[in-house]
């Protein structure tokens, strides 16, 4: 048998010395498991990390959500606003002030019955005065019709812009033409004006003119046809239609 080679001639050396390595490898068995004595607490889950997110992303902290600001929201091109501004524009309430309005004017009535019922006497008294001496009989069959007419029409709530207006020109005709005719501007046992009826009356009646006699009047049921026409071509020029 030959004699070995020295470690530094044999090329099987290093060969030789990795596999003697390998009784210091760990052992190919796993270890067994320990046992504890309780149950480990689960993990919590780890918190985002500012500064980790995907590229992109935002960090935004969880905030309720605020409720809307009903004030700042413009509603006025909805159903709705319309719905509610018309409520609001038609009380009922409204309509009952107009009715006492219009049955204020009914006391004129009497007034006139009164002329009617000694109308010579009166034509009479307007043959005294300068402007209706011109044509007393006319001038009187106008004031009594008017007196006795115009407050019933008003009171029912017929033709009541127009009976509104001859009422008031009437009135105001009587104050001016009659009343300071014959007397001073202020009563001096009052201290008032006088002719404060005629004004009153008048007053009473102006104001329908301008807002009609509400929905408690005949006009509304007369009108009923007309103004829905009238609504629904505004609708529809609002529209573009």
């Amino acid at each position: 048998m030959a004699h070995p080679l020295p470690p530094e001639q044999d090329p099987d050396a290093e060969r030789t010395e990795v596999l003697d390595v390998r009784e210091f490898a760990p052992p190919t068995e796993p270890p067994a498991e320990r046992t504890l004595a309780f149950e480990p607490a689960p993990a919590p889950d780890p918190l985002p990390i500012r500064g980790a997110e995907p590229v992109g992303a935002t960090w935004a902290a969880p905030r309720p959500t605020p409720a809307p600001d009903v004030a700042r929201v413009d509603h006025r091109d909805t159903v709705e606003w319309a719905l509610v501004e018309a409520r609001a524009n038609n009380r009922p309430l409204t309509d009952v002030g107009l009715l006492l309005l219009r049955v204020c004017s009914l006391p004129l009535v009497l007034r006139g019955l009164h002329k009617l019922v000694d109308f010579p006497g009166f034509v009479d008294t307007l043959r005294d005065n300068a402007f209706a001496a011109q044509a007393p009989e006319l001038l009187g069959v106008l004031v009594v019709g008017g007196e006795i007419a115009l407050p019933v029409l008003i009171a029912i709530g017929l033709a009541t812009r127009v009976a509104g207006l001859l009422q008031a020109t009437l009135m105001i005709g009587i104050f001016v033409f009659w009343t300071l005719a014959g007397a001073p501007l202020l009563d001096p046992v009052t201290g008032g004006l006088s002719g404060e009826p005629e004004l009153l009356f008048a007053a009473l009646a102006l104001p329908l003119v301008f807002t009609g006699g509400g929905r408690a009047a005949i006009d509304r049921a007369l009108t009923a046809a007309g103004r829905e026409r009238r609504i629904a071509r505004r609708v529809a020029k609002r529209l573009g239609e």
